[in-house]
Formats: C-alpha cells, sequence, structure tokens
C-alpha cells in the first residue's frame, strides 16, 4: 500500500492555493529534482505485471486528514492519520525542501512557516482534505500457467 503525496477535497474546503493544496506539487518536483520519484503508486500495478504476477487487482482508498468524515470508521481513521502527518510532517519536508525546494533550496526557517500553515489548515475542521490510498495486490502464476507463457522451441528443419 502507498500513499498520494497530493492532497484533495471534494467539496472546495481545500484553499486554492494554500498550504495543503500545493503540498503534493511541492514535494513531486523536489523528488523530481532529487531523482527518486514519489509517484510510484501509480505504477505498483504495471511494475507487478512486468514481474510476472498474474490477477493483479488494485484499490483505492480516500485517506481522510482529520476527524471531519460523519461516519465512524473514517472518523477516527482520519484522527490517526492527522495524527500522523502533525508528527511527520517536518521529518518529510525539511531535508528535501532545504535540498531540492523550487526556486531554489528554501531556508530552514521558510520551510517552518510552511510547516505552520500546513498544520493551521489541518487544524480547520472546515477542511475536508484527503489523500489517496493505492493497495495492490496479486499472486504468483501456478506452474501451469507458467509453462504456457513459455515459447515451445522448435527443432530446426534437417
Amino acid at each position: 500500500m502507498e500513499l498520494d503525496v497530493r492532497v484533495y477535497s471534494d467539496d472546495g474546503t481545500l484553499k486554492e492555493g494554500g498550504a495543503l493544496a500545493t503540498w503534493g506539487d511541492n514535494f513531486i518536483g523536489c523528488s523530481e529534482r532529487a531523482g527518486r520519484s514519489l509517484l510510484t503508486q501509480e505504477t505498483m500495478q504495471g511494475a507487478m505485471e512486468k514481474a510476472g504476477f498474474v490477477d493483479v487487482q488494485e484499490k483505492l482508498y480516500k485517506i481522510p486528514l482529520g476527524p471531519w468524515p460523519r461516519d465512524k470508521v473514517l472518523k477516527e481513521v482520519g484522527q490517526l492519520q492527522y495524527a500522523h502527518w502533525v508528527t511527520a510532517l517536518e521529518g518529510w519536508a525539511l531535508w528535501l525542501l532545504t535540498k531540492f525546494g523550487a526556486p531554489t533550496p528554501w531556508t530552514s526557517e521558510e520551510v517552518q512557516v510552511y510547516l505552520s500553515r500546513v498544520r493551521a489548515e489541518l487544524r480547520n475542521p472546515r477542511t475536508h482534505a484527503y489523500e489517496y490510498a493505492r493497495r495492490v495486490w496479486a499472486r504468483k502464476p501456478t506452474v501451469e500457467e507458467e509453462k504456457a507463457k513459455t515459447p515451445i522451441k522448435t527443432e530446426p528443419e534437417v
């Protein structure tokens, strides 16, 4: 399972141009400049198929960022994800933004200001933000399936 670094909202409560709305693009850009993609969740299914797995399946989940959902289970998931975010933000951001931020690497102070904006937006109960989590699973092919995929070698004609 992998999380999408981008943050979404279905009801327009994510402030356009705000810290949460720009979070994903900032980090995707940093990861590209670092030569390490943060978009692995988009390539997992193809990678498993390329590796030879069969019956590859995929499921996408909306993971709320905060306790805003009405559904009891999603509310609890949102509380846990909120706690995960606020405790991990600095670790995620400091190295990437100070090394690979755009247009030039950010200062530690700029990162701290940005993170305070992210935290404030996360705390706002009117912000109904979420991120996607993608789960991909498959199985190893049976011996019969492997044999069926193996091309049959023929003897050269004499």
